[in-house]
């Protein structure tokens, strides 16, 4: 009888302690949750004094801040074209950042500006100047250059310049870099073989007209990107490569290729992703180099 007793006192002891156990457990797991959001808190704050110093400073110093960019703290200013020619050319050094892709800079770009493709501006934050350097960030037409201007923000960057409307409304000097030449095997237009079956080769080519690279404004089949497509009655095969291997809608968008076709009617659809023979820009459509201003 005593055993038993002893048994039970010993279970209870240990289900109290268990519960204590658990409690505690619980209360670390809120603990560190309450760590984590004072530390994401902490970090905004130091953002926004940032941007507040970078604000006043350049206030002291007689310059003129957006009461927009003051009221929202934040890091950048849209700046139209023909304003920020005017600090270009009173700015010797001024850093111009263009965020485009490599074959957008070499077809013109503006004087001494620094090539940071988008996609690759938080790997070479490095490569920058000191966060409270003023920079005018550029790309095509004002979208992606905003994109880098949040990110750059994010970053702790206090003094950016978005030039609205890109390089589209720029009408200060532009220089032109010499262009890689093609590679030796470099694939020319996209074949199209058809087998058989009720969809046709035009129906695949427009559902990949609607398919983007989200950092470039042209649709990946006028960009070049599409090698075949082989059309059967019971499958379709496309093969495809991406501007680089490290792009960052690698897998976004061959499925979005793949989806796009499977809503016409062919649930069997394969996309395979090449990188041999390289893209290369001269892959472009007539029209999309007069869209991204390449001719």
């Amino acid at each position: 009888m005593m055993l038993w007793l002893g048994l039970v006192a010993a279970g209870v002891v240990i289900w109290r302690l268990s519960r204590r156990i658990g409690e505690t457990e619980d209360r670390l797991v809120e603990l560190r949750r309450l760590r984590s959001e004072i530390e994401e808190l902490r970090g905004d704050l130091d953002r926004g004094l940032g941007v507040t110093r970078s604000h006043l400073a350049r206030v002291v110093a007689g310059e003129t801040v957006a009461a927009a960019s003051i009221q929202d703290g934040k890091a950048w200013e849209d700046v139209q074209a023909a304003p920020a020619l005017v600090l270009y050319e009173q700015t010797p050094d001024l850093v111009v950042l263009d965020v485009r892709t490599e074959a957008e800079f070499t077809s013109g770009h503006i004087p001494r500006a620094k090539l940071v493709p988008v996609d690759e501006l938080e790997d070479r934050l490095s490569e920058l100047p000191a966060k409270g350097t003023r920079m005018l960030v550029t790309c095509a037409a004002g979208g992606r250059s905003l994109q880098a201007c949040h990110t750059l923000a994010e970053r702790g960057y206090t003094n950016l310049l978005n030039l609205v409307g890109g390089m589209h409304a720029w009408h200060g000097p532009r220089e032109q870099a010499e262009p890689e030449p093609p590679p030796a095997n470099l694939v020319e237009g996209t074949t199209i073989e058809h087998h058989g079956g009720p969809i046709t080769g035009d129906q695949v080519v427009s559902a990949i007209r609607e398919c983007f690279d989200p950092e470039i404004p042209l649709n990946i089949y006028d960009l070049g990107l599409v090698y075949g497509i082989d059309i059967a009655d019971s499958a379709i095969a496309v093969t495809m490569t991406l501007t680089s291997e490290a792009c960052p809608s690698a897998q976004a968008i061959p499925q979005d290729v793949k989806n796009k076709i499977v809503a016409l009617g062919q649930d069997n659809v394969t996309v395979d992703v090449v990188f041999d023979p390289p893209w290369h820009p001269s892959r472009i459509s007539t029209q999309g180099k007069e869209k991204l201003g390449l001719d």
